[in-house]
């Protein structure tokens, strides 16, 4: 697959989201992924996701800056963006899981990096960090 990325980012709902609406947003997103070829995994904890999205470059550049633009996110901040040469989730489009705060104690190499206070935290050189903590969370849960 030539000119394929990934992009992990973190944002923050404008509100709570009940179940129900959840799983229309998660149909919704689904559908487009499929068509567009997306893959990835999105994680739900407290109004904070964390996303794995993956995909052709261009394609990915598109979703992400229209996620950027999405009045429904607030404090978005690109953790990594990379090329890759296969996917890490390939029969996801879009794999999700609600985790809690007693699940996140549970996960190996977990930080509350999602809910801190500091808004400068550097981002440069997390690449095995964030994929740690994500293949953590999909061996764990």
């Amino acid at each position: 697959m030539a000119d394929l990325i990934h992009i992990v980012y973190l944002s923050y709902s404008v509100k709570e989201l009940s179940e129900s609406e959840l799983n229309s947003l998660l149909a919704t997103i689904r559908r487009k992924n499929e068509v567009q070829n997306i893959t990835g995994l999105l994680l739900y904890n407290d109004e904070a996701f964390i996303q794995v999205i993956e995909g052709n470059r261009e394609t990915i550049h598109q979703i992400f800056d229209l996620i950027s633009k999405d009045s429904r996110h607030s404090n978005i901040v690109k953790l990594l963006e990379e090329p890759i040469t296969k996917r890490a989730f390939p029969d996801w489009s879009m794999g999700f899981r609600k985790i809690d705060k007693e699940q996140n104690l549970q996960l190996p190499g977990f930080s509350d990096f999602m809910h801190t206070d500091k808004s400068t935290v550097s981002m440069k050189g997390i690449t095995k960090e964030v994929m740690h903590l994500l293949n953590s969370f999909r061996k764990h849960t």
